[in-house]
């Protein structure tokens, strides 16, 4: 059933649990798992985006400046994409200078993302501390801005 799916995978997203890892190729085709880069020490935000999604284009600049501002005090970020066309999503990653890691399994919203963490709708993202525990599901930038600022001074 879907909607109990959904349900679950919003649980997932709840503070102090403990992420659910998955599993999607890089842009050069190898396979990663989101743990290659969580719980290893830093604060993970896991930013879920498509290259056909205007308001996730839109929020890039924003979120490239958090990224600056913090990837020296601990904040990585994976990019995960619900893109079908290879393509188009490596295209935009150039475009928009996306400088962190960027995955996919290429299946739009059937993706391994939208199963696991319930994702209906995108920009979404998911911010995991760095002993791999869930901080905070689905905030806004401000919200995020505000928590980062308290967890990286």
């Amino acid at each position: 059933n879907r909607m109990r799916q959904t349900i679950e995978g919003w649980k997932r997203q709840e503070p102090g649990k403990l992420f659910t890892d998955l599993t999607l190729s890089d842009t050069l085709g190898q396979v990663k798992k989101l743990s290659d880069y969580v719980g290893k020490g830093k604060y993970v935000l896991v930013d879920f985006w498509a290259s056909w999604c205007g308001p996730c284009r839109r929020a890039m600049p924003e979120l490239k400046r958090t990224y600056e501002q913090y990837k020296d005090k601990g904040l990585d970020i994976v990019g995960v994409s619900f893109d079908t066309d290879k393509k188009a999503w490596t295209k935009a990653i150039n475009t928009l200078g996306l400088p962190w890691h960027h995955l996919s399994d290429l299946k739009g919203w059937q993706c391994v993302a939208s199963e696991v963490y319930g994702i209906m709708s995108i920009p979404a993202t998911l911010l995991i501390g760095p002993d791999g525990t869930i901080v905070m599901g689905n905030a806004d930038h401000d919200t995020l801005q505000k928590k980062l600022a308290e967890l990286m001074p």
